[in-house]
């Protein structure tokens, strides 16, 4: 059995997100498998997996001028992507 933590329910979605590492200011197009209330998860390749704990931001593509969201990594699923939690604005 696994060990549920979430607070809010996922809800299943994808889309495509452009996600920047400020620290780099390169952005990238990944896609998202899921998202709640409080973050989202993102599929991609590990070389784009940054570390547990860095703050990045994302966009979804989906529409023009969606607003840009500051999230930190809180989880990483080797060779499948790694989930965000929304940073406190």
């Amino acid at each position: 059995m696994i060990d549920n933590k979430r607070r809010h329910p996922r809800l299943k979605h994808r889309a495509k997100i452009r996600m920047t590492v400020p620290a780099s200011a390169e952005a990238v197009v990944v896609d998202m498998r899921d998202f709640s209330e409080t973050g989202l998860f993102l599929l991609c390749a590990n070389e784009l997996i940054p570390p547990i704990g860095a703050l990045v931001e994302v966009q979804t593509t989906e529409f023009d001028d969606a607003p840009i969201q500051t999230a930190i990594v809180v989880r990483v699923e080797p060779d499948v992507g790694f989930g965000l939690e929304f940073a406190p604005r």
